[in-house]
Parts: C-alpha cells; sequence; structure tokens
C-alpha cells in the first residue's frame, strides 16, 4: 500500500481553544502540586508548634496557624492561581504564533495518509 504524503502549514491558533486547555490542565498540575505542598506545609506547622517554634517568623509560612486544613485550603487556592496564570499565558503564546506566523509563516507539517 503506498501512502501519500502532503505539506500543510499552521497559519493561525485560536487562542480561546487553547486558553481553555491550558487553564485546565494547569489547574490539575497546580491542585496536585498545591496539595502535596500544603500537606507538607500542615504537617511541618503541626510539628513547628510541637516543638515550639509557633512564634518564629516563618511559622505562618510553614502552616503552623492553619495546619492541615490551612495546607489543604493552600492547595487548592495555589491551583486555581496556577491554572488561571496557564491559561492566560497560554493565549498569550497563540496569540503570538498567530501574529509571528502573518510575518513569516505558520509552522508546516508533513502528514502521510
Amino acid at each position: 500500500m503506498e501512502t501519500k504524503s502532503r505539506i500543510v502549514e499552521i497559519k493561525s491558533i485560536n487562542a480561546w481553544s487553547v486558553f481553555k486547555l491550558a487553564l485546565i490542565a494547569y489547574i490539575i498540575i497546580g491542585l496536585i502540586l498545591g496539595l502535596v505542598f500544603g500537606i507538607i506545609m500542615g504537617v511541618m506547622g503541626g510539628l513547628g508548634g510541637r516543638i515550639g517554634l509557633e512564634d518564629t517568623p516563618f511559622s505562618a509560612l510553614l502552616g503552623a496557624g492553619g495546619g492541615f486544613v490551612g495546607g489543604i485550603v493552600f492547595g487548592i487556592l495555589f491551583g486555581l492561581f496556577y491554572g488561571i496564570c496557564g491559561g492566560v499565558s497560554g493565549a498569550i503564546t497563540a496569540l503570538l504564533y498567530d501574529l509571528f506566523a502573518m510575518i513569516v509563516g505558520g509552522i508546516k507539517l508533513r502528514l502521510d495518509s
């Protein structure tokens, strides 16, 4: 069987679709990372309270006041912030691609069928 190939050029990328995809992907990644860091902060805060570190300048950073629940809240907020930033940066990247593709041409792909 003979395969035919053709070359296509990507001239434009829909910024809204990139935003939606990046938003969801970065929210999921951010939630996972945020919850892991939040749990670690909650555990460190709990340990800090047991050994007398609750009055140190870094106690708020370690989660000494929030404990485990504070760590989970941090994880959720981090995930949402990470997702919004990822979505916006993805959309800006798509818009920049469109601008440069108008000037020098888009990416060319060879497709086999």
